[in-house]
């Protein structure tokens, strides 16, 4: 047990290094490409349709096959991907690339996701927040390298082989002790009829998702640039709002898991909008760099357990398999994260890009409210 809760850690630290790996250099690529924030914003998209793309074909790779050898998949899909992006010179290249990328992650999200839910029914514990602690530790490592490597003028090309060596070294390492799944013919059956079923409870948590993913996404994607603009950085790098946004995540998802078992999933969702309408609101109308990072931080902890709140209930439903209920729930979140980008990047090309996050502030407002009234006290 104590190995596969190992391995499955290891593959949420890789999928948030690979993705903040990438996050660090979007001001590289939009440098190169010479692309507007409207253009850039457009490009962004590539990624998340590419996991909108994925998300069916995965509930269904993983009802037919096996949640641990779609973990194999996607780790190799990223072995690639991550050196081709180096080598792209095209606005349309760079849009097909992140569409790969996009597949790769989702591939690995459920997989792993669908992973954790097997892990919390042979345990009978609710661990799917701390394993989401572990992808924001990625995330924060991935952030904290890439700003280093910025710095120290490393180039682009050296810092994606080196993280796609440490894709290769971590699923050598980890396979053999992911879980494999167990189902009989009959439950592939039901699988296949139930995998366009959602009721209402999960689709009231997958607009609450759509919420934080889209300002997941939106930090992500955007919080560094936003930062590169403030004129007087007192010598931190342009990435460490993404690192502080990224360092909060962790602490709120190793909570996570000790809220679930104390409040109810209303009062966490609820709390969760009320601390990113704060966190943006203190980002954008502060300028001191010291409370700006403050105001990440606190968004981070808003985002932090929204999604591994939501991928919990929904993997453990009894009308569908947790590969399929996390996939239709992950379909509609995730037309948030890929909204969020181009949003963003078209509100920020007419209003600039500290009006345009004040989007974030009403999505946080949104999703406290959609808790508060639309979900049980229970």
């Amino acid at each position: 047990m104590l190995q596969a809760r190992l391995a499955i850690s290891v593959l949420f630290l890789v999928c948030g290094l690979n993705f903040a790996s990438w996050a660090t250099r979007i001001p590289d690529f939009k440098d190169f490409l010479s692309l507007s924030d409207a253009e850039l914003g457009s490009i962004l998209m590539g990624l998340p349709i590419g996991s909108m793309v994925s998300l069916p074909l995965a509930g269904w790779l993983i009802a037919r096959y096996n949640s641990k050898i779609i973990c194999l998949l996607s780790v190799v899909l990223y072995i690639i991907i991550l050196p081709a992006l180096t080598y792209i010179s095209t606005s349309l290249f760079l849009f097909i690339g992140l569409f790969s990328f996009g597949m790769a992650g989702d591939l690995l999200n459920i997989s792993m996701n669908t992973q954790v839910v097997a892990l919390e029914k042979m345990t009978n514990k609710k661990i799917m927040s701390s394993f989401h602690a572990i992808f924001s530790i990625g995330l924060m490592l991935g952030s904290l390298l890439g700003g280093y490597l910025v710095k120290k003028n490393i180039s682009l090309e050296h810092h994606f082989y080196l993280i796609a060596i440490c894709n290769v070294v971590s699923i050598i390492g980890v396979y053999q002790a992911l879980l494999t799944d167990s189902k009989n013919l009959e439950q592939e059956n039901e699988v296949v009829k139930a995998k366009f079923k959602i009721n209402n409870y999960l689709l009231i948590l997958s607009f609450i998702a759509f919420c934080g993913m889209l300002c997941e996404g939106a930090m992500a994607d955007w919080i560094s640039l936003y930062f590169k603009s403030i004129p007087n950085l007192e010598g931190y790098p342009f990435t460490i709002g993404f690192s502080s946004f990224a360092f909060s995540m962790v602490i709120g998802r190793f909570l996570g898991d000790w809220a679930a078992q104390h409040i109810s999933i209303r009062n966490i969702l609820m709390f969760n909008g009320i601390l990113i309408a704060l966190g943006m609101s203190i980002t954008v109308l502060f300028m001191n760099v010291n409370v700006l990072i403050l105001g990440c931080f606190i968004t981070g902890l808003g985002i932090s357990t929204i999604v591994p709140m939501i991928y919990s209930q929904a993997g453990n439903t009894r009308d569908t398999s947790p590969a399929m209920a996390i996939a239709a729930v992950s379909t509609i979140a995730y037309i948030g994260f890929m909204l969020g980008p181009v949003v963003i990047g078209f509100l920020s090309e007419y209003f600039g890009l500290q009006r345009a996050l004040v989007l974030l502030i009403m999505l946080g407002v949104l999703a406290s409210g959609i808790s508060k009234f639309a979900l049980s006290k229970d």
